[in-house]
């Protein structure tokens, strides 16, 4: 109700029924905030659960070789809709086919995690860079974007259970987590590096050699 006819309306009341009033609106007020701050907090735990099961009963895909290059750009087409207009996709990809032995429906899970992070992070205008390469029998990951970095107060706990920055609603704090989970699996490792406008996850998989038998 506008304050203006608010006030009308309680000119018109005597001082005890006006101040009967006021507390039924007061106590209307606050249950309806009490109301969407529930509602808000139960789609949360909501959510949050979906994410967890999700996670953990993922349909995970055969474990084959992978060329990580195809994959990146499998993910890469799929978020084509939140990188356009102003997301600039540098690529640099080693030119011979890079394979790992991992799940293809997993590896996609992990580069679509870091690749919304950079995004979000950039507040979707930037550059984003794909890197390839191979390095001591592991293949490298590198995904990396122009935003303002990762604060180093935090840096430590980003692949923490539930550590987000986003706020309430927006994050479920387990994406980084998810990430680090699956590139262990596969016996693999993941590192961050960050200074304002150069953020760059470092993902090492092991590398199969095509030419060796399976």
């Amino acid at each position: 109700m506008p304050p203006d006819t608010l006030t009308s309306l309680l000119t018109h009341l005597d001082p005890s029924t006006a101040r009967d009033a006021l507390a039924r609106i007061a106590a209307s007020a606050e249950l309806s905030t009490l109301l969407g701050t529930i509602e808000s907090g139960t789609e949360r735990i909501s959510n949050l659960v979906r994410t967890i099961n999700e996670y953990t009963n993922v349909n995970q895909g055969p474990v084959q070789n992978v060329d990580v290059a195809r994959s990146l750009e499998t993910t890469l087409g799929t978020l084509a809709h939140i990188l356009q207009p102003k997301v600039k996709v540098q690529r640099a990809y080693e030119p011979v086919p890079l394979l790992v032995n991992a799940s293809g429906t997993e590896l996609n899970q992990v580069w679509t995690n870091l690749i919304e992070n950079a995004i979000d992070a950039m507040e979707g205008e930037g550059e984003l860079r794909v890197r390839t390469f191979c390095e001591d029998h592991y293949v490298v990951v590198e995904i990396g974007d122009s935003g303002p970095g990762i604060p180093p107060e935090i840096k430590p706990y980003i692949f923490d259970p539930f550590f987000t920055t986003k706020g309430v609603g927006e994050g479920t704090g387990l994406g980084l987590n998810t990430v680090q989970t699956i590139v262990r699996k596969f016996g693999g490792n993941i590192h961050v590096s960050s200074k304002p406008g150069d953020t760059c996850f470092h993902v090492r998989l092991p590398w199969v050699d095509p030419t060796e038998p399976l």
